[in-house]
């Protein structure tokens, strides 16, 4: 080329240099994609620590999303139906009917209101009542100042005692309270059964039972009435007080703990929401 020679020296050799990389240049381009193959393009990465973007379409705010048929995992996409089986019909059995209770105790007339509640049985004896078994705390009562427990001892009485004899054996008696000589004195005993005084102490109670006369309740004794004034009586079974005397002691019978004075045993109940004590008819 007649114009390269007179350019001059640097600039010849600018060019020459041009020249050279525009060779350089075609030839790496020609290496990296051959004629008739499309040029490679790398796959794009996921980026790290995500999961990879689902094909699926997302579903649009307000619209439901499309219903896509997945097939189940572990299993046939069309797994056979299973028919659960048929319920057995309820069976009709009659009714069990127990037999009610109705027991009246040997002595009893037919006044006297049969017990209908099943009776307690503990140890081969059965317990009979007529209300329901109600724990509540014993709180012994007292009655007057002139009364005082079994067991209590006095040197002197005082000048309206009377004197009581029963089966040959002298008490003396003063307002509810039955005393025996003991030691030089005299100490508080249990109301001897069938001792009959001239008047009932102040503060007595009426117990009324059905089939029987009244009795009259006080300091844990029970009177009736008699000829020559009020006797002292046994317990009738049924009967509903609402104070015991200080020296009951605990009966455990089972799950159910009675109360025992004088003999004398001793249901705890309610009645009309008040703490009360039931005589118990027991027989072996």
């Amino acid at each position: 080329m007649p114009f390269i020679r007179h350019l001059p020296d640097s600039r010849f050799l600018y060019f020459r240099l041009f020249v050279f990389f525009l060779f350089v240049l075609s030839g790496s381009l020609s290496w990296q994609n051959p004629p008739g193959r499309p040029p490679a393009v790398p796959a794009p990465r996921p980026p790290v620590g995500r999961p990879a973007p689902s094909s699926l379409p997302r579903p649009v705010a307000g619209r439901p999303a499309a219903l896509v048929d997945r097939p189940t995992r572990n299993r046939p996409a069309h797994a056979p139906f299973t028919k659960l089986p048929a319920r057995r019909p309820p069976v009709s059995r009659p009714p069990v009917h127990r037999p009610a209770v109705i027991h009246r105790p040997p002595g009893w007339g037919a006044a006297r209101p049969p017990y209908t509640r099943p009776p307690h049985i503990y140890h081969g004896r059965r317990y009979y009542s007529y209300h329901r078994y109600y724990y509540h705390p014993y709180r012994p009562y007292t009655w007057g100042p002139s009364w005082h427990p079994v067991g209590f001892f006095l040197n002197n009485l005082a000048a309206a005692a009377i004197i009581v004899t029963i089966n040959n054996a002298q008490f003396r008696y003063f307002e509810g309270v039955y005393y025996a000589p003991y030691q030089g004195g005299y100490q508080v005993v249990a109301p001897p059964l069938g001792a009959v005084i001239p008047v009932l102490p102040a503060g007595y109670v009426t117990v009324n039972i059905s089939g029987y006369s009244d009795f009259y309740y006080y300091g844990g004794c029970f009177y009736s009435h008699s000829a020559d004034g009020y006797q002292v009586a046994q317990a009738p079974a049924g009967a509903i007080v609402y104070q015991l005397p200080d020296g009951c002691v605990s009966v455990h019978a089972g799950s159910v703990t009675y109360l025992k004075y004088n003999d004398v045993l001793y249901k705890p109940i309610v009645v009309n929401g008040q703490p009360a004590y039931e005589v118990m008819e027991v027989e072996q």
